[in-house]
């Protein structure tokens, strides 16, 4: 059984700043806490693992300032150019990658669309947890996925304007019908889908 990872509070509610996995989250973390110092430029971010911890935990750093933010870092680093440059390039970084492990694949709109389709032989994690999970795996899940889903929803309602009609409408219904119990006007994002 692997122990579910503490997520450190304060007084005012909100997590702890991470400790650094690598250089490049290390100057991102500096930064949130104070330290004018410089941050990763682009060819140190180049030499990241594009998925490794690193470089997603200060990606991850500079998407939670949008959110709830951490505790003793200041808000109005949440539009500071140099962090928003910095987040630009390790999104390059990362989307590049994607893109080139990903090229043989076809068209945004046929992804999703088969991403979508719920497969009749009932496979993935509610599957198992269902048919031969054990209690400790359900209560790591439950904690593991509430810690996701305070920043779930809107990061993929935003790929929904771009997508073909009948794909949008599909990813709609389903986000609404998991994120808000299947009200339309409930959505997190505030709009309703089309």
């Amino acid at each position: 059984m692997t122990a579910a990872p503490q997520i450190l509070r304060t007084a005012s509610g909100a997590p702890e700043v991470p400790e650094a996995r690598g250089e490049v989250s290390r100057a991102v973390r500096r930064r949130l806490l104070g330290d004018p110092g410089a941050l990763p430029d682009g060819p140190e971010i180049a030499r990241c693992d594009p998925y490794g911890e690193d470089l997603q935990l200060a990606l991850h750093l500079c998407y939670a300032l949008h959110y709830r933010g951490y505790d003793g870092v200041s808000d109005t680093l949440e539009w500071d150019p140099h962090l928003l440059r910095t987040r630009a390039l390790l999104e390059h970084c990362f989307e590049s990658a994607l893109r080139h492990d990903c090229r043989h694949h076809g068209d945004v709109d046929e992804e999703l669309s088969a991403l979508l389709v719920e497969p009749a032989e009932a496979t993935g994690v509610s599957a198992f947890l269902a048919s031969r999970g054990e209690r400790w795996q359900v209560r790591e899940y439950a904690a593991l996925r509430s810690v996701s889903q305070l920043r779930e929803a809107d990061p993929y309602l935003w790929v929904i304007p771009g997508c073909a009609a009948a794909p949008r409408r599909r990813w709609s219904r389903s986000s609404t019908t998991s994120s808000a119990a299947g009200a339309p006007t409930a959505c997190t994002s505030g709009s309703t889908p089309s």
